[in-house]
């Protein structure tokens, strides 16, 4: 018995998923488990897998298209099954009203593309919207054109098409030339040649780097391109200015003497085969003091503080779509060698997206480190909903004042910054420090992260 594939909800937050890729097509065997198509979510790229076995019968959804979570994107049963009434649900589902229902000619046969039409067959097994009809009609437009590419259900063609099939013809074939190696929107295009069509001329100006005049007297600056402030970078722009407007923050910075840890990090690394980095000794360290300190290990929910028992941390990653923060559980409870060998893999799943929902969510304190990058110090913005962050410096060779003997000297030592961000409505002063000088005691005295 065939049955829909949704849109999987796979977070809170989650409301809506783009399908940006389809791995079967309309006729293609599928198994249970088989990956069907690829979602982006707000966080990273998705594989969604059948439910049940059979064939797929029918795609509901094009690629590039945003669908609200829980609703159909295909149809998986049996090949030669009547899915007829499985479509119609489809379009309920998704809101669809027929607007054509007076019209008896006109049969309805697809779902409502925004225009708040239906795709109906007309003779010669042409889908086209009843608004797209009289568009043609009024402009006089060649439904046969190659030039016309439907972009509603099934391929049905709606006015939108029509009204980019007639701009499109109105472009020299230099400029459409220029404009396809350029990468340009012809539809956002004005012509100014002969009855509006578009030129030469009219691409170049728009390829052109556009200058901005600023508030100096006689001075411009040249932008090299405007990009769209929306998806995962704008997510993540709201959680955190809601997190710096919302939260008060207050921030404490200790200098950690590094040079032993160097020492034990090289003898650990040459002792076995998994790898340890300087910022698992940090994630090892911050586990170990959460558990003494479970007042920064906290989060507001509603009315009350919650402070928890198990420590996930996140470790902050940097990819070019934007930050994504995988979570380490219950690293408490985890060996040095474990903890490494996770964050390599939660490391590379975030750069080639593939992470999972559960890699990402439930953490309850954040590491962020840019010591690779040779950022000696900086305040980090609270992770929502958590209560505090840890930024992780450069290491740098300083000379600092050594006590022996009862005389000072002055020894070049390794240093590293490290800067704790609280929440203060959740979290007291003293207790920062008191948290900050233990993290800076285990990182200072490696031997005792292992006892």
């Amino acid at each position: 018995m065939a049955e829909f594939i949704i849109m999987p909800k796979l977070g809170f937050n989650m409301d809506v998923g783009e399908l940006v890729k389809w791995r079967k097509a309309e006729g293609d065997t599928v198994k249970k488990e088989d990956v069907v198509f690829e979602i982006q979510t707000d966080k990273t790229t998705m594989e969604i897998e059948s439910t049940i076995s059979g064939v797929l019968l029918k795609i509901l959804v094009e690629e590039g298209q945003t669908v609200p979570v829980i609703m159909p994107v295909c149809i998986v049963g049996e090949a030669g099954e009547d899915i007829s009434a499985m479509i119609a649900e489809a379009g309920r589902q998704l809101g669809i009203e027929s607007t054509v229902a007076a019209e008896p000619a006109v049969e309805v046969s697809a779902i409502a593309a925004p225009e708040a039409t239906v795709a109906a067959v007309v003779p010669g097994d042409l889908k086209i919207s009843p608004r797209a009809q009289k568009y043609a009609t009024e402009h006089g437009l060649d439904l046969s054109s190659a030039a016309i590419v439907g972009t509603g259900f099934q391929g049905g063609i709606m006015q939108r098409d029509l009204e980019q099939a007639a701009k499109v013809g109105k472009i020299t074939p230099l400029a459409k030339k220029i404009a396809a190696a350029a990468q340009v929107d012809v539809t956002a295009v004005s012509g100014t040649g002969i009855g509006g069509k578009i030129v030469k001329a009219d691409i170049e100006a728009v390829t052109k780097v556009p200058k901005a005049a600023v508030n100096i007297p006689g001075s411009e600056i040249e932008v090299l391109r405007t990009l769209s402030y929306s998806g995962m970078r704008k997510i993540i722009g709201d959680r955190l200015s809601q997190s710096k407007f919302t939260a008060p923050h207050l921030y404490f910075t200790a200098a950690v003497d590094v040079t032993e840890l160097i020492k034990f990090r090289e003898m650990v690394n040459k002792s076995q085969q998994q790898k340890v980095s300087y910022n698992d000794f940090v994630i090892a360290a911050v586990s170990q003091a959460l558990q003494k300190h479970p007042e920064i290990n906290c989060s507001l929910q509603g009315e009350k503080i919650v402070q928890y028992k198990d420590v996930n941390i996140g470790m902050a990653v940097g990819m070019e779509s934007g930050l994504i923060v995988p979570v380490i559980k219950k690293s408490q409870s985890k060996k040095l060698t474990a903890i490494a060998a996770e964050t390599q893999a939660l490391a590379e799943k975030a750069r080639t997206g593939k992470l999972l929902p559960q890699d990402y969510q439930g953490g309850t304190f954040t590491v962020s480190n840019l010591g690779m990058f040779g950022i000696e110090n900086f305040t980090a913005i609270i992770n929502p909903p958590e209560a505090a962050i840890l930024g992780v410096g450069a290491l740098r060779k300083t000379p600092v004042v050594i006590s022996k003997d009862g005389e000072d000297q002055i020894e070049v030592r390794t240093i590293m910054n490290i800067t704790l961000s609280i929440d203060h409505r959740l979290i007291d002063g003293m207790n920062a420090v008191k948290f900050i000088k233990d993290v800076q005691g285990l990182l200072e005295n490696p031997l005792i992260i292992l006892i």
